[in-house]
């Protein structure tokens, strides 16, 4: 792959396998163990089947062959996986071009069971997938919202990474790739302060005279440990210098600070989403100098948040992991900070779902936080438009066993902000895509789901949306008049492409708008 679009910019998620260092016939006793007690006949099963749900699942969720056409098996994903499953190279140009960061299976496939794996997806892959259906025609730019530019004539090379309200002080951070900028504007949308950055910045934390401004080193998909955590002290609105905090981050994108050991310091843990080498590490202060934890040493590590699922009066951790392994899963705390080193699977997806975002509400009103999950990234080896993309909704039972209980349809979604906008008591959504269909629906680019209750939704979709790709959300009432409004941030594709093809970057400017306002014209109960 070459980026990905995440909640903020994480680039690098693979339609294919990173392996971990499985026991190949150790997972075949146990996948015709469990086949034989779920009264499944393997008889019916061809050599190539039986082999790809052995191998193709060693690691992560069983990608079915009807997930992915068979052009895209063929020329897209297939070929990644080869290697990763120890598959020999067939040329020396073949076998040097292979990335020797990739885990590769402990027992390699050969050449010839490769083959009958292949056989079996393209012989069941569909031709083509079908387009999606959704269960309601969005009614198109509701007059609820009014929408425009947040900063007029904002000169922006549109590729938005970080998008961030301050409600205390009253001013949004944007921060960019192609420029490296960080912007601060005020509630007006008028820019008050910037500042150059050594990377593109793609999280922050806000304190009352500082910033610690995640970068991510190296924007592309990479396995060098270059980004950091830089601490700027604020003076008004301008940033002084920056002093590191921790350095040596894979490609980190998320990053959040609290006390978890209740020492007073409180701890920082960041989501190195990396490439093929990445983690999810707690760092703790020793006293001199920030400790690491490392809680998974796997790629993906997209977003957490800090929960007491388990009931016990401290929070745990509960994290979307983006690659490969899509999955979200529960860190219990052991109330002292430490975590457990098996976390609890909460929900797992395929490899090619492109798993973008996920958050917590209680959307029953039982008390028991639901999930929200976004999935749509579709810049890797499957870009064809995927009918499984969209919105989520997984209903916690009260015991932390989650199901599906809604799903609405968005090619390539982004992210979902959850907020009560008509004020009814329920929570609505205004969701994002970064790769939305532009050749029949542009303007499903930016979907409100409008909370009808008990799982119903009525969608609009705006107009605007058509004027570039979307990605990063944020809302708090910025006018004062008792309504949430929405902020909305692009990704633009076609300028991120641009960017990569320039040899030694530079900065790159667009005509299209890169931060929309969407003021809410609600009657708030």
């Amino acid at each position: 792959m070459e980026y990905q679009t995440v909640a903020v910019w994480a680039g690098g998620r693979i339609d294919g396998l990173i392996p971990l260092r499985f026991d190949r016939s150790r997972v075949a006793a146990l996948a015709l163990g469990i086949a034989a007690i779920s009264g499944c006949s393997t008889g019916s099963q061809s050599d190539g089947e039986k082999l790809a749900r052995v191998d193709c699942a060693a690691c992560h969720a069983f990608p079915e062959p009807a997930l992915l056409d068979k052009k895209t098996w063929q020329a897209g994903v297939l070929p990644r996986m080869a290697p990763r499953l120890g598959v020999s190279a067939q040329s020396l140009s073949e076998a040097m071009a292979r990335d020797t960061n990739i885990v590769v299976l402990k027992n390699a496939v050969s050449r010839q069971e490769w083959e009958k794996i292949v056989g079996y997806y393209l012989t069941h892959a569909p031709d083509s997938l079908s387009y999606q259906s959704l269960p309601a025609e969005p009614q198109l730019d509701p007059k609820f919202f009014a929408t425009r530019p947040l900063v007029s004539g904002m000169k922006s090379s549109g590729i938005i990474t970080l998008l961030r309200i301050d409600s205390l002080h009253r001013r949004i951070f944007i921060g960019e790739a192609g420029s490296n900028l960080l912007r601060i504007v005020d509630w007006s949308g008028r820019q008050v302060s910037s500042i150059t950055l050594g990377s593109p910045p793609t999280d922050i934390i806000i304190g009352r005279d500082s910033v610690l401004v995640l970068e991510s080193g190296i924007l592309d998909p990479n396995d060098l440990p270059r980004g950091s955590l830089l601490r700027y002290e604020l003076a008004g609105d301008s940033l002084g210098s920056p002093s590191v905090v921790l350095d040596s981050l894979f490609r980190p994108v998320f990053v959040r600070s609290f006390d978890f050991a209740r020492t007073g310091r409180p701890d920082l843990i960041v989501c190195e989403y990396g490439n093929n080498r990445g983690r999810l590490a707690l760092y703790r202060w020793s006293g001199a100098r920030y400790s690491r934890q490392i809680l998974a040493a796997t790629p993906g590590a997209i977003r957490f948040e800090i929960r007491d699922l388990t009931g016990d009066g401290v929070p745990d951790l509960v994290v979307l992991f983006a690659q490969a392994d899509e999955r979200i899963v529960l860190y219990e705390n052991d109330g002292k900070g430490n975590f457990s080193a098996a976390p609890k699977v909460l929900a797992r997806f395929p490899p090619v779902y492109g798993s973008m975002y996920f958050a917590m509400h209680d959307f029953n009103g039982d008390g028991a936080p639901d999930i929200v999950y976004v999935n749509g990234d579709n810049f890797d080896y499957s870009r064809v438009l995927k009918p499984y993309h969209g919105v989520r909704i997984l209903e916690n039972d009260g015991h932390d066993n989650f199901r599906e209980r809604f799903f609405f349809p968005v090619y390539g979604a982004a992210r979902a902000e959850v907020v009560d906008f008509d004020g009814d008591g329920d929570l609505d959504i205004v969701a994002t895509s970064n790769f939305a269909d532009f050749q029949k629906h542009p303007e499903r680019g930016i979907v409100f789901l409008r909370n009808d209750g008990q799982y119903r939704f009525t969608p609009y979709t705006f107009s605007v949306a058509a004027g570039n790709e979307w990605n990063l959300t944020d809302a708090a009432d910025l006018n004062g008049d008792g309504r949430p409004d929405v902020i909305v941030g692009a990704m633009d594709l076609q300028n991120i492409g641009a960017l990569q093809r320039q040899a030694g970057g530079g900065r790159l400017e667009i005509p299209k708008e890169a931060v929309l306002l969407f003021e809410n014209r609600m009657n708030v109960r």
